[in-house]
This record gives C-alpha cells, sequence and structure tokens, in this order.
C-alpha cells in the first residue's frame, strides 16, 4: 500500500461523514428555522415600544430645548432609559449647538456593560465603542411650537435580551433533535456496514498483499450474493494474467538492461508513424529529466532538446538516412539539459523497419555525452588564445627560472622580444629601485605560499623605467616539487601618475595651491594631539574676505582669481613655518598656529595676518583691495572638543567680528555657548515633559477669612522630574518665560483646570480655579479666541469660574495691552486679578485702566507684616487702595493666625496660604472641603489685641495721615 492510500480515508468513513453531515444538516435547517420565528416576533414588539416611546419623547422633549433646559430633559431621558431597558437614548440640541458655535449638541445617557447608566460625553472613546456596538432603532425629528425642526432624539438598543429568550427555546429544540439524529445516524450505518462496505474490505485486504512487483500474491475469497462471486471469479483470472505477463517482461528487461550498461549509453526508439519516442538508459543522466518527465505525456520529439543552429545539420543527416544514401544516423549535436545548459553528445541510429513502401517506421538508436571531450578542446584553444591575446604580459620560466616563453603584450611593454630573453633569467628586467631584502621577501612567499603580488619597478629594453603590478605563481608536480614559473603583469605607470595628481587635488587647493579642507582637518587633528601631549595651545583662525563679491562683480572672475592667489601667498608669508593655513571655500580661509606657549600668545600675528589680507593688490593694471574679519578659538578648552567644533567656534567668532563692523577679529566666548547650550537642553527636557506627560497641578483652596467661606482654589503645577524629582514652578518657569514653550504650558494648565472643574462638579463640588498666565502667552494675539474655544468644549462650566492671574510686573510693561486683553475677557465672563501686587512700581492711573477684579498681595508683605512696619504700611495702603477702587483682595503666603486677625482688622477678608491648606491633590480637593473648619483662634482675643496693639497703632497713624492729606487734596 502506498503512501497516498495510507493517507486516504476508507469508504466507510467517507460513508459515515456524509451521512452524518445530511442529518446534521436537515436538524440545523429546522431549528434555524423555529429560530429565526421567535427572533421575529420578540423584535417586533421590541419595535413597538422603541415608536412609543420615541413619539413620547418627541412631545415631552421640545419644550425644554426650546427653553435651553438641558438638565431637565437628560433626567427625562434618564427615566426613559431605565424603564424601557434601551442601550442609549441621545438628543441632538441644534438651538444650543448654534449658542456652542456648532452644528448640534448631544447629550443624553447609555448603559454600561455592568448594566450602569452614566451621562453620555461625545468624543469619549468609551462611550464611542459602546454606542458602536447597538444599532439605531429610531431617530424622529423634535420640532418647536411652530413646527420648525430644533433636534431629534435617537434611540439605541441590542439584541441582548431577545437572544437570552431564545437561548431556552433553542437548547431544547437542540437537544430533541441530536438524540433523533443520532439514533437515524446508527441504523443507517450498521446497514451500510452489514451489506456494502464489509465485502469491499475484504477484497481490498486481499489484492492489498502484494510482492515487490506490485502483483497480488492471494485470492479474492467468495461471497454468498452472485454480484460480488462474479466480481472475484473475474478480478483473480486478471490476477493470474499479469503475474505471467510480469514474469516475461522481467526477463526482457533484465536482456536489455546489460546491453544498456555495457554500451554504456541512452538509448531511444522512435515510431516515426506516431511520433512516440521512448527514451532508456543514460537519458535521464545525460539530460537530468527523470524517465517520467521524458517519457510521460506529453511525449517530447528529441529534436525539442536540440540546439537550434544543430537542427538543420541533424535534419540533413536523417534525410540521408531515410533516403538509404547512408546506413546510419551519425552526428555531433548539443542538447538542452534540464538546467538550461547544452551538452555535446554523439547521437547515432539505424532504421529497423520499413513499411512496403521503403518508408521508416521504426528507428532505434544510442546517445553519448562528450561534453568533457569538447570542453577540454575547447579549453585547450582558449588557453592559447588567452595567452596569445592578454593585454597583461605573460612570463613563463622553467624550474631554474629561465624564460622559455613571453606573450606579444610582454614584448609590447618591456620593447624585448622572445628571442632577447628566451633562456635567460627575469632578473634583466630589473631597475635597480628595490633593494635585495625587497626580492628575498619575494622569494620566500614563492617558497612559502607558491605565489607573490605586488606592484615593482622594471626597466624596458630603452632604459625607461616603468610601474608594474605582477604576480607571479608556482606550478608544482604531484609531489609539489616546482616546475615552473607564471608571471602576470601589467603596466600602470600611468595609474601612478594619476594617482599623484589626484593625491594633491585631494589635499591642495588648485588655485592657491595651499591645503585644502582635507588635509586642514588631519593637520588640525595632529596638532590638537601634540597640543595636549606638551602641554601647549593651538589657535583655530577662521577667516572671511570682506568685499570680494564687489570684486568679482566689478573686475570679473580671473581678477578675483588672481587677487585670491596673492592673498593666499601673502598670509602665509605672514605666518610661521609650523603654522598653517589653508583655503576651504570661495573668500573662506582657515589658519592653525601651533606651539603656542599660552592662549595670548597668538596676538602678535593677529595684525600681522589682518594687514596681509588688507593690502592693496595689482592685478593687470587693476588696483583692487579686500579686508578680512577673523574669527579666533584656541585648543585646549575647558570642555571636551573635537577638530569640526573648533572650526564651527571659529566661524562663529567670525560672524561676530562682521556684525561688529569688517575689517577685525574676535575671539571666541567658551563661556556665552555654554550658556546657550545648557538654555537649550533645558527647553528640550522641558517640551519632552509636557509631550510625556510629566506635568501635574495641585490646587491651593482660598477662603474667606472671616466666615470660613471657600471662595476657590488656586492650580499650581509641578514637574515629576524623572531624575531630580519633584520641581517647583521657579525651577523650571524661568527657562521658558520668553519661550513658546510657556504658552503650551498655560495652555496644558488651563485645559487640565477646566477638566478638574467638571470632575468636581460632577461629584457635587461648584467652586472656581485660578490660574497663573505668563506674559508672553497673555498677549498672543490669538489668546481669548483659544479660551473661548476651551470653554465651548466644557458647557457646563460658567466663564466665572476660570480666573486668570496676571503678575503685576508683567501687566505694567504694556499697559495697554493687558488692558484690552481684560477686557475682552470680562465680556466673556472671566475673573481677573493682578498677583503679586505691591512688589512693582503702579501708578493710580494704572491701577484704575487695569479692571482686574482682585488683587493679590505678596506673600513677602504678609510674611514679615508683623515685625517690618515698612511692610506693614504697605500692606495698609494696598488694601486701603483695593478698597477705594472697589477691589477685592487676596493676602498670599498666610501662615499664622495672628496674620490673619492682622489681616481681618486691616479689612482683607481674602486669603490663602499654609495656614489654610498646602497645595493638595485634585483628588483630596473635596474630602478637604467637607472636613474644613476655620480656626477659633482667627476671632479676637485680648492676648492676641494685647500683642498686635503697636502695630495697630501705626495703622490708626498711617490712617491719621491719609485723611488730613484727602483733607488738603479737598481745600485745593
Amino acid at each position: 500500500m502506498t503512501v497516498t492510500e495510507i493517507r486516504k480515508g476508507s469508504l466507510f468513513t467517507h460513508l459515515a461523514v456524509l451521512v452524518c453531515a445530511a442529518v446534521i444538516a436537515v436538524f440545523t435547517v429546522s431549528s434555524a428555522l423555529i429560530y429565526i420565528e421567535q427572533r421575529n416576533e420578540l423584535l417586533d414588539r421590541q419595535q413597538e415600544s422603541v415608536s412609543e416611546s420615541a413619539e413620547r419623547l418627541t412631545r415631552t422633549v421640545a419644550p425644554f430645548i426650546s427653553a435651553y433646559s438641558i438638565n431637565e430633559y437628560e433626567n427625562l431621558i434618564k427615566a426613559e432609559l431605565n424603564l424601557k431597558g434601551f442601550h442609549a437614548i441621545l438628543v441632538k440640541d441644534d438651538l444650543m449647538g448654534k449658542v456652542l458655535g456648532k452644528k448640534h449638541y448631544i447629550t443624553g445617557h447609555i448603559r454600561l456593560p455592568n448594566g450602569e447608566t452614566k451621562r453620555y460625553v461625545e468624543g469619549r472613546a468609551h462611550h464611542e465603542e459602546l454606542l458602536s456596538q447597538a444599532q439605531l432603532a429610531a431617530s424622529p425629528t423634535v420640532t418647536d411650537s411652530n413646527g420648525a425642526p430644533i433636534g431629534s432624539v435617537s434611540i439605541f438598543v441590542t439584541d441582548e435580551a431577545i437572544t437570552q429568550s431564545l437561548g431556552h427555546l433553542l437548547r431544547q429544540t437542540l437537544a430533541t433533535s441530536v438524540i433523533t439524529a443520532l439514533i437515524l445516524i446508527s441504523l443507517l450505518l450498521f446497514f451500510a456496514k452489514r451489506f456494502f462496505t464489509s465485502p469491499l474490505e475484504q477484497i481490498t485486504s486481499a489484492i492489498g498483499l502484494r510482492d515487490i512487483s506490485g502483483i497480488p500474491i492471494s485470492h479474492i475469497p467468495e461471497f454468498p450474493n452472485r454480484e460480488l462471486s462474479t466480481l472475484s471469479h473475474t478480478m483473480n483470472a486478471m490476477i493470474d494474467m499479469i503475474r505471467h505477463s510480469h514474469h516475461t517482461v522481467k526477463m526482457e528487461h533484465a536482456r536489455l538492461h546489460n546491453v544498456i550498461e555495457s554500451t554504456q549509453s541512452g538509448t531511444w526508439e522512435w515510431d516515426v508513424e506516431t511520433g512516440k519516442i521512448t527514451y532508456n538508459g543514460a537519458w535521464m543522466d545525460i539530460l537530468g529529466y527523470d524517465a517520467e518527465t521524458l517519457n510521460g505525456p506529453p511525449n517530447q520529439d528529441w529534436k525539442q532538446f536540440i540546439h537550434p543552429e544543430d537542427k538543420m545539420k541533424s535534419d540533413a543527416e536523417l534525410e540521408l538516412l531515410f533516403g538509404k544514401q547512408v546506413s546510419f544516423y551519425d552526428c555531433e549535436l548539443r542538447l538542452r539539459h534540464w538546467s538550461g545548459q547544452w551538452l555535446h553528445v554523439l547521437a547515432r541510429g539505424k532504421v529497423v523497419e520499413w513499411d512496403h513502401q521503403y518508408r521508416p517506421l521504426k528507428i532505434l538508436g544510442t546517445l553519448q555525452n562528450i561534453t568533457a571531450h569538447k570542453q577540454a578542446e575547447d579549453n585547450l584553444r582558449l588557453a592559447a588564445k588567452v595567452f596569445t591575446h592578454a593585454r597583461e604580459g605573460i612570463i613563463i620560466a622553467d624550474a631554474h627560472s629561465r624564460i622559455i616563453e613571453v606573450n606579444d603584450a610582454f614584448c609590447r611593454i618591456t620593447g624585448y622580444t622572445l628571442e632577447d630573453v628566451k633562456g635567460k633569467n627575469p632578473s634583466i628586467l630589473r631597475s635597480g629601485k628595490q633593494n635585495k631584502s625587497f626580492y628575498k621577501d619575494m622569494w620566500a612567499s614563492l617558497q612559502k605560499r607558491g605565489h607573490w603580488s605586488g606592484e615593482i619597478w622594471n626597466r624596458r629594453k630603452t632604459g625607461e623605467t616603468y610601474a608594474e603590478l605582477l604576480t607571479i605563481s608556482v606550478v608544482t608536480d604531484n609531489e609539489g616539487v616546482p616546475q615552473n614559473y607564471v608571471a602576470v603583469f601589467s603596466d600602470i605607470t600611468a595609474y601612478k601618475e594619476h594617482e599623484h595628481k589626484l593625491q594633491k587635488i585631494a589635499h591642495f587647493d588648485p588655485l592657491t595651491e595651499l591645503p585644502n579642507r582635507l588635509l586642514l582637518l588631519d593637520r588640525l587633528k595632529h596638532a590638537m594631539k601634540l597640543a595636549k601631549r606638551h602641554q601647549h595651545y593651538i589657535a583655530v583662525i577662521f577667516l572671511d574676505l570682506d568685499g570680494f563679491k564687489p570684486v568679482n562683480d566689478n573686475f570679473g572672475h580671473d581678477v578675483g582669481d588672481v587677487l585670491l592667489q596673492q592673498l593666499a601667498k601673502r598670509m602665509k608669508y605672514a605666518l610661521r613655518e609650523c603654522d598653517t593655513i589653508a583655503r576651504i571655500g570661495g573668500d573662506e580661509f582657515v589658519a592653525v598656529l601651533s606651539d603656542l606657549p599660552s592662549p595670548e600668545a597668538c596676538q602678535p600675528l593677529l595684525p600681522r595676518l589682518l594687514d596681509a589680507a588688507c593690502e592693496p593688490v595689482d592685478v593687470g593694471g587693476n588696483v583692487v583691495q579686500v579686508s578680512a574679519s577673523f574669527g579666533i578659538t584656541t585648543y585646549p578648552q575647558n570642555d571636551e572638543v573635537d577638530s569640526d567644533k573648533l572650526l564651527r567656534q571659529a566661524d562663529y567668532a567670525m560672524y561676530q567680528a562682521k556684525l561688529k563692523g569688517k575689517k577685525r577679529y574676535h575671539f571666541f566666548d567658551a563661556e556665552l555657548e555654554r550658556s546657550l547650550k545648557t538654555q537649550n537642553e533645558n527647553l528640550q527636557r522641558i517640551g519632552e515633559a509636557l509631550r510625556q506627560n510629566q506635568f501635574f497641578l495641585l490646587y491651593q483652596p482660598k477662603v474667606n477669612l472671616r466666615t470660613g467661606e471657600i471662595i476657590g482654589v488656586e492650580a499650581l503645577i509641578r514637574w515629576q522630574h524623572p531624575e531630580q524629582g519633584l520641581l517647583s514652578p521657579n525651577e523650571f518657569i524661568p527657562h521658558i518665560e520668553n519661550h513658546s514653550l510657556i504658552s503650551d504650558i498655560g495652555n496644558w494648565v488651563i485645559e487640565e483646570s477646566l477638566s478638574q472643574l467638571t470632575k468636581w462638579q460632577e461629584q457635587g463640588l461648584n467652586t472656581s480655579v485660578s490660574v497663573n498666565i505668563s506674559p508672553y502667552h497673555l498677549l498672543q494675539q490669538d489668546f481669548i479666541d483659544k479660551l473661548r474655544v476651551k470653554l465651548a468644549r466644557y458647557p457646563h462650566i460658567e466663564p466665572s469660574q476660570l480666573e486668570l492671574e496676571i503678575l503685576e510686573t508683567s501687566a505694567f510693561e504694556d499697559i495697554d495691552a493687558v488692558s484690552k486683553v481684560i477686557e475682552r475677557g470680562k465680556k466673556m465672563g472671566l475673573l481677573f486679578a493682578i498677583d503679586d501686587f505691591g512688589t512693582g512700581y503702579a501708578s493710580l492711573t494704572y491701577l484704575k485702566r487695569l479692571s482686574a477684579q482682585t488683587l493679590k498681595i505678596d506673600r513677602s508683605f504678609v510674611r514679615d507684616m508683623l515685625e517690618d512696619k515698612d511692610d506693614l504700611t504697605i500692606l495698609e495702603g494696598v488694601i486701603t487702595l483695593a478698597n477705594t477702587f472697589g477691589r477685592e483682595v487676596v493676602a498670599e503666603g498666610v501662615e499664622t493666625h495672628e496674620q490673619i486677625e492682622l489681616l481681618l482688622w486691616l479689612g482683607c477678608d481674602l486669603g490663602q496660604g499654609f495656614g489654610i491648606s498646602r497645595p493638595i491633590p485634585p483628588d483630596d480637593i473635596i474630602p478637604w472641603t467637607k472636613r474644613w473648619k476655620p480656626d477659633p483662634k482667627w476671632h479676637a482675643s485680648a492676648d492676641i489685641q494685647e500683642r498686635l496693639r503697636p502695630l495697630l497703632e501705626t495703622i490708626v497713624e498711617n490712617r491719621a495721615r491719609i485723611e488730613r492729606f484727602r483733607n488738603y487734596i479737598d481745600l485745593k
């Protein structure tokens, strides 16, 4: 039994699979029809419920949409959702959408996987994913009292409830179907096994036992029924006939195989009438095909394997054979191998059968592979051609190094003929440029490795020396004894000269003959190593000519080239022999001053170099003059630098010299560069921190010191640095005050604050938040517009819940611009506060023009007001000033109850500081508000009033002076 037969399944298995598949298909269709009918009934009931809810919600929601009562229709939707068990109900409010600058305002409620309902938030990924899992059941339009569309109500449902209802019925139906199907399948398979597959298995078993030739070795048994008994008799007779025929064929095959083996040839038998060709013997080895491919369909005419150029010759030989002009077909051909290669063969054949009209019927022939013989002949011819026509010179010497043969290329290169050198040693070509050690190493390599290769200088017959690329190989016998030496060489004199020119071009400027950038860098690196080793200094000077372009424009490039050549010579003579000056660009030069005892030692050379570049030059009667600007840097430096960085430093210093007026030089300032580098690194780290969400906000409550009421919180940014830990704003904000990053961080703080206000509001806390705004951010042209867009994304947050704090010093730097921003913000409903009030200079006119609602007193005045009378006086003045202009005052940095008592006495009711609460995370704000109570010590006590008496007396005196000043103003 073959592997393929083993892998095939039995007939009984196929019948079993077919029966099972048919029964299962019938019962599956029946169960599916029942399931679909029940599901359609439940879907109809659900659609009726959806239509009823849609009609009722359309009527009841319309008045609330017209009245902008979002909370009312949201409660109505939530009640309907819980009552009917829908997946989601959404309302598209066109009127509120117009207010927010959008096409629709979408709100509603959606059911979570745990059954809980939540208010739908448009754009939230989790809600959108839940909504995509449902299907839209109804979406009627909501109209106002005049019939105009003002929105729509969308109801979403799922088929989860229907699926659960059908589950029980489907399980019962499937259980009954499975039991019935199993009984029916068992009966069908029993009868099929008994009357059909068992007899076939006996026949299969009988003919499955075969000998090595594939012929069954036993007879098929008898069967009780007529049909199977006739089949067994017929098959037994056929097996006997096959066994006898196989024996005869086997004997003939052995005889033919011996003939083929003895001739070592492939045989072919050509039936001319049918075109059938039978291939045997070495055909498979010669052409690479197996017997099945050659003799199986489609049977290929052997002419298909012949090379196109040999077909005409083969046809001519066959025509002579068919015309009985020759007795045998004998022809050398090229046949195509399976791999695509062409093989040389010798084909022979003879007609062994003719018809009555002397036309050939059958031809027998042989085939021999002569490829190796043909290749050997070709190789000999090729070797002769290569030796004769090679462009490389070839010398063949005997074991004693005597020349026995040379080719034409040798004669052309050296000028010697074969007669001149035959029997002589190749040493007659020596030029004398290589010493004895060179030839000693050459012979050592030949003896050790059997070959040598390298460049060598030899001499022609004329005495002229030339360079050659030479390879010498040793030819040995089977014992490894040298028999011949073969030398192959080519004339590379032109290449060597070209290499020399290229080397000069690669390292020197072709116009001025000064070193170019490549050679300059090489010398600069070498000078840096020596300076470090010997503790000396070098100076790198980057020189750019001033006014060189007008010379080219006015006098032409030829004059400009001559000018560059003359200036290059002068500058080279102005330097020392140990120094290097190179041209690296059009009118750019770099000088390297080496072996300096100190960085300042280069200064005496600078005026000489500057004068050399500034002297006039007479070019063909045209007197032209330019100047130069230098940039100088020195090495070693405190920081580790490489040659490229030294050039960049000198280039930067040269640019600074040009900015200062040209015709001068400027030294590179490493400390300034280090400062700029540090600033750039800080900007990069802060920007990366913003992208990686390393910033977070803490919130510090603000309270009414008199009543204990919480009036809001202030958002304070912090940086959780991955290496330095927690950083306060003073450690990173100063680095970005005048950079666009301050706007990015400011926008992030506002966005986070508005988002946190929304979360607190959902948890029952309705408060406001203060945000510090930098002047750079505040004075951006689109600041108010972007803020309006941010507020629109949070429709449940009132603009008055956001207060923007502006530093006093920055507000008065551009009072007009800040005033306009405040006015635009107040029209939106925003609140503004002047932060750190009293730390800068502010006139009453400025204070009047800034319509901020709140003044925040700097913590420095509050901290020292109990000890410093001046701070107390400033504090009282600020509070009086705020009361005069009708502004609220918030004291920052409140820490002790004495400070609070004095602030209340002065008329400052609002404050924030550690005495009230430290900045706390957003999740702790609501618990803090629940446990917050004012300290009873804040209310005046005799002990506190006694300690504050000197300060209160000072305050009374200050107020008396203010009152006298007011009376004086009134008299005037």
